[in-house]
């Protein structure tokens, strides 16, 4: 085995992890703080433990909803609602796209203008001039550990990153008590966006040894949590499935991903496709690009047939000569739909694939796929 070579780690948002979490919100606001911004989804129960610690606490809560997948200009139409409000702390409570427009949110109020597609080149520094507290209600992204917030652009179809210090965090409250409540189809494709997420951070070519030592063992439990929660109802597995999704999000945000998600992102910003579903349908197929490349080096093949190792052990084949068979006969019992159910047709396939070869995370993944490779992949999934 070769010995590691230079590498960084970064994690600054301070974690509080495990069941009753929540109870640990007020003791964590800062001292001073009288209004809150709380970030929400748009049904009330996911966010209803929250607001009653709050309203118990005498604070001011100023309530945002955010009812979708965020962008740029439902960024900015959430500021400009703000007005001359102050606000002291700002608490999200829900899934990525909740967590991500509240990030995005704090950069607008600390700019103290509207968000345009220039900020997607700027590096935010750190903004602890208003705290932001996170608190995922679904086993997911990864978003309450990662500098990033993912949004529409405002003059283009694409999905792009606000990046850097100030994206990150200050505080994030994982409770799997605040994950029940999802529905079975957000439990699905949060799920399999974490389990992805821990199989590409894992391959990644930019792991690391302290990534891969996350993301490893999470790949099995994450996996099984899933299937778990989602065949027999477990109230145990929701712990390991928030774990794998917080290990995912502390992996990827210090290894990066791979062609699954930058396919992902494309697809995204073009089809009112939702993330998580596209990453589970999309998993297969860039396995077995990357395996069949002939730019997949034996140690990449290695780690390839680790991650097809665990999927294996979850999931028997059900067509012999195919190991990911089985999981794709799985979801496809999930009713997991197919990109060409989201509006994606066969004279898509190429500007999309073209596209994909050059987002972020496609630059790491562990084979350079080629054009065609990325379109045969985008095939497999319509």
């Amino acid at each position: 085995m070769p010995h590691p070579g230079p590498f960084s780690f970064s994690c600054p948002t301070d974690v509080r992890f495990g069941a009753g979490a929540l109870q640990s919100l007020t003791e964590v606001l800062p001292p001073s703080a009288r209004s809150i911004l709380l970030v929400k989804g748009s049904s009330n129960t996911a966010s209803g433990p929250v607001r009653k610690l709050l309203s118990a606490a005498g604070l001011e809560v100023q309530p945002v909803v955010c009812a979708g997948e965020p962008g740029v200009r439902t960024v900015n139409d959430a500021y400009r609602s703000l007005a001359s409000r102050s606000v002291d702390c700002i608490v999200a409570c829900g899934g990525g796209s909740v967590i991500d427009t509240a990030k995005a949110l704090r950069v607008a109020l600390l700019k103290g203008a509207d968000l345009t597609d220039d900020d997607f080149a700027v590096n935010h520094g750190p903004m602890g001039q208003i705290p932001l507290i996170v608190l995922p209600t679904t086993a997911g992204t990864g978003s309450e550990v990662t500098a990033n917030a993912v949004l529409g652009a405002a003059t283009s179809n694409a999905k792009v990153s606000l990046r850097g210090r100030g994206l990150q965090a200050d505080i994030a409250i994982v409770d799997p008590d605040l994950m029940r409540n999802a529905p079975r189809r957000v439990v699905l494709f949060a799920g399999m966006d974490a389990v992805v997420q821990n199989i590409e951070s894992f391959t990644s070519a930019k792991a690391t040894p302290f990534t891969r030592a996350l993301s490893q063992p999470a790949m099995a439990t994450t996996l099984g949590a899933l299937v778990e929660i989602l065949e027999t109802g477990d109230e145990g597995a929701w712990a390991d499935l928030a774990c794998g999704s917080l290990a995912s999000g502390i992996a990827l945000a210090n290894g990066g991903l791979g062609a699954v998600h930058g396919i992902a992102s494309v697809v995204g910003g073009a089809f009112p496709a939702p993330h998580g579903g596209v990453c589970a349908r999309l998993l297969a197929p860039v396995i077995r690009a990357n395996l069949a490349s002939s730019a997949c080096s034996p140690a990449v093949r290695d780690d390839i047939q680790e991650c097809i190792a665990v999927i294996c052990d979850q999931f028997a084949p059900t067509q012999g000569d195919d190991p990911l068979s089985g999981l794709e006969s799985w979801l496809s019992d999930q009713d997991l739909p197919r990109l060409a159910d989201w509006g994606v047709t066969l004279g898509d396939v190429e500007a999309l694939a073209g596209a994909s070869t050059t987002a972020s995370s496609s630059l790491k993944n562990p084979v350079k796929l080629t054009p065609r490779e990325f379109a045969d992949i985008i095939s497999q999934a319509l």
